[in-house]
């Protein structure tokens, strides 16, 4: 071989190769678009976002001052009640005085007045019918669950029956004992 060949051959490879590497060329004027829009689009975003977040703090700050307020005005009203509320106790004070100072009438029941010196004074019923009168038993209550539980129930048959829970079911059933051993 001649060397021109050699030549021949060493451009035509640099040729191919040329052909093959991929070319760099400046960006194409749809790509500096495209990063234009995507900038104003963001730019965009961040403003609506500042303008959400000053609308939130506004809101925020505005709930404060309507709770602030509201909590004033059930401190006020807090405060009248108890002023009357010491009004009334002072008037019913005054009353049990005036009433425990005069007789009470002949054949009528006893009047009970709560005090607010003794506001632990229950009322007393004179004999044993006012006192079945006044408070049904447990067992005239919850007359079905004790029919259940005299016939052989089980404490889950009679809550499931009775839409109970099992729990309100022993707790009556142990009422009803302590109320038998207190009445005899």
């Amino acid at each position: 071989m001649d060397p021109w060949h050699y030549i021949v051959l060493l451009g035509a490879v640099v040729v191919v190769f040329g052909f093959i590497q991929p070319r760099k060329h400046a960006p194409a004027p749809e790509d500096n678009m495209a990063v234009r829009n995507m900038e104003t689009a963001l730019e965009q975003f961040m403003e609506n976002m500042e303008a959400d977040n000053r609308d939130m703090v506004n809101l925020v700050a505005k709930v404060q001052q309507d709770s602030q307020s509201q909590a004033k005005l059930r401190e006020a009203r807090i405060d009248q009640l108890e002023s009357r509320c010491a009004e009334l106790e002072q008037s019913l004070s005054q009353y049990t005085r005036e009433s425990a100072s005069q007789p009470a009438p002949s054949g009528s029941l006893e009047k009970l007045a709560y005090t607010a010196e003794a506001p632990e004074e229950l009322p007393i019923l004179r004999d044993e019918a006012q006192v079945q009168d006044a408070a049904p038993t447990i067992r005239t209550r919850y007359s079905e669950l004790f029919e259940l539980y005299d016939s052989g129930k089980s404490v889950e048959a009679i809550a499931k029956k009775l839409s109970l829970n099992k729990g309100e079911v022993q707790l009556i059933l142990q009422l009803s004992r302590q109320e038998e051993t207190n009445t005899r």
